[in-house]
């Protein structure tokens, strides 16, 4: 295990609800959970932020994103002065065009590989291996593909999820290759690619590449439908769920002033043509609260309560009508809402500013039509939430199911959201360090939010914002079941026992803010980050 910085630890108590109806001689059993934020030494990890990442053992495959290539140059998108969110605001040297492989538990120096280096290793093993087989059929495949495909490794704020082996990525923003300062080639992709995560990293070490699946460590595909960026993508069961974001820059629709929401969930399939990496993509019917005929349009980006993008969107899980539990996802937070402004403080008072969700929306496709929360068949919005302006922005999210309460912990750790509103210079609320409690009550379809630290991270510095959360393949984490189905939400009965903390995993990079409103990246403002924090969950049962 790497060596620890303790003296910068710092522990916060989560306490659940009541979960028994006990005679009044009985004691009433109350579980907390005490989180502990730990720093662990990585200065040889790569520091990136709207990255992409898969995980194999502690090996952290990293790609896409960006970085820092000077003067703190892959911090917060310039959004103050002269931004044109092209050119300027993400500014063409901070693009990640590196591959990392990382081992977060050794901190040793990660494995890189260029774009250039990947087609060179691709070309020397197929010409090392001549004849018949999947080498030959797969790699010159490959290595065409990557010349409309070589943007899937370096966009930015794509959305990624891992199944088994395989990591998937929808879209993404940036240029595409060679037009990186050509202000009108930024652009939304929607590009969707399947990659086997052990073959990557085999490929990346440049080890091992006779145990390389060829035929599978590349699939791709492009949908119209499915081009965003600043959303979240999950899959459960054999569907895959596209989960918010927007069209920004010249791929947005003409009308759209160079934004569109999606203003919706897109369930699609996805399914490989025999004998080519080629992926099919079937979308299905969106859940969204407009008018399908109005996707797409300035007329639902004007009222649907599904236009949001950089917020968090978790895993959840549901009870349907016979209290089963069901899989799905849950919006807490995002921004912009729809022709919401206010008087930004200290400010003229007829100037404004656009204010972000503090509602939660609750996805739950197994509901059909029974769903036991009336609304629609798929979603739920929850009006009555209220986030407090709180953690509003993409950030590391954990989340664990109590069977004994009926209860789904979600914890959102930093970000952007300070409780305050947006400053009309930034258009953003402040960062934050603090740590935001959401219980979801299976039982009455409800959540409620508790801010359980205001600086979680113990820093005058700001973390946790486009960070990824890292689960510890070390450490016995069960995940809860549903359906036969291996959830992303812990089983917390399972997991953890009295008085025993758990390493449940690591929060790595994002953006390092040194001031609250940066404005912009560079020092003094913001940066790429690549901080590593150990999270110890530990569940104490109290008698009351």
């Amino acid at each position: 295990m790497k060596r620890l910085t303790l003296a910068c630890s710092i522990i916060v108590l989560l306490t659940a609800v009541f979960f028994s109806c006990s005679p009044k001689d009985e004691a009433v059993l109350i579980p907390e959970y005490a989180v502990t934020i730990t720093p662990v030494e990585a200065d040889n990890a790569p520091a990136l932020q709207s990255f992409a990442h898969g995980v194999n053992g502690m090996d952290v495959l990293l790609f896409a994103g960006r970085t820092n290539s000077d003067s703190d140059n892959g911090g917060l998108h310039k959004i103050n002065g002269n931004s044109n969110y092209s050119t300027t605001s993400f500014v063409p040297p901070s693009f990640n065009e590196l591959f990392y492989v990382y081992n977060i538990e050794s901190n040793a120096a990660p494995y890189t590989m260029s774009m250039s280096e990947m087609v060179e290793r691709l070309q020397a093993y197929h010409a090392a291996h001549p004849g018949p087989g999947d080498v030959m059929q797969a790699i010159p495949q490959i290595i065409a593909k990557l010349a409309d495909y070589g943007t899937v490794f370096r966009a930015t704020n794509p959305q990624v999820t891992q199944d088994d082996d395989f990591l998937y990525l929808v879209g993404g923003y940036g240029t595409p290759i060679g037009a990186d300062t050509v202000s009108g080639k930024y652009q939304t992709f929607n590009q969707v690619a399947r990659i086997h995560v052990p073959s990557m990293i085999n490929l990346v070490k440049n080890q091992n590449l006779d145990q390389i699946n060829w035929n599978e460590l590349f699939a791709f595909g492009r949908n119209e439908k499915l081009i965003a960026t600043g959303g979240e993508v999950y899959k459960l069961g054999d569907t895959f769920y596209l989960s918010g974001g927007h069209n920004f820059g010249s791929s947005a629709p003409a009308a759209s002033n160079g934004q569109q929401y999606l203003d919706a969930v897109y369930p699609f399939t996805l399914s490989t043509i025999l004998g080519t990496i080629d992926l099919t993509i079937s979308v299905g019917t969106p859940i969204t609260d407009v008018a399908i005929s109005e996707l797409g349009d300035s007329i639902a980006d004007a009222k649907s309560v599904f236009r949001r993008r950089d917020g968090p969107i978790v895993p959840s899980l549901f009870y349907d009508a016979s209290k089963n539990l069901t899989e799905g996802l849950t919006f807490y937070g995002g921004v912009f809402q729809p022709g919401s402004k206010g008087i930004a403080p200290n400010e003229n008072p007829d100037s404004t500013y656009n204010r972000a969700w503090n509602s939660a929306i609750y996805i739950h496709p197994a509901f059909s039509s029974s769903n036991p929360i009336p609304a629609s068949p798929y979603y739920t919005f929850d009006s009555g939430y209220d986030q407090g302006n709180l953690n509003v922005y993409s950030c590391a999210d954990i989340e664990f199911y109590d069977a004994s309460t009926a209860t789904v912990h979600t914890l959102l750790i930093g970000g952007i959201g300070d409780g305050q509103g947006q400053a009309q210079t930034s258009m953003l609320s402040g960062f934050t360090n603090s740590l935001m409690h959401v219980r979801y009550d299976l039982e009455s379809g409800k959540s409620t939010p508790k801010l359980d630290s205001e600086n979680i991270f113990n820093s005058d510095k700001f973390y946790g914002a486009e960070s990824a959360f890292i689960f510890n393949t070390n450490a016995n984490v069960v995940f809860t079941k549903v359906n036969g189905e291996t959830t992303e939400v812990i089983d917390a009965n399972a997991t953890f026992k009295s008085g025993q903390g758990v390493d449940v995993g690591y929060i790595y990079g994002g953006i390092e803010a040194f001031d609250a409103t940066p404005g912009t990246y560079g020092p003094g403002n913001s940066a790429a980050s690549n901080k590593i924090w150990k999270v110890t969950i530990t569940k104490n049962t109290v008698n009351q």
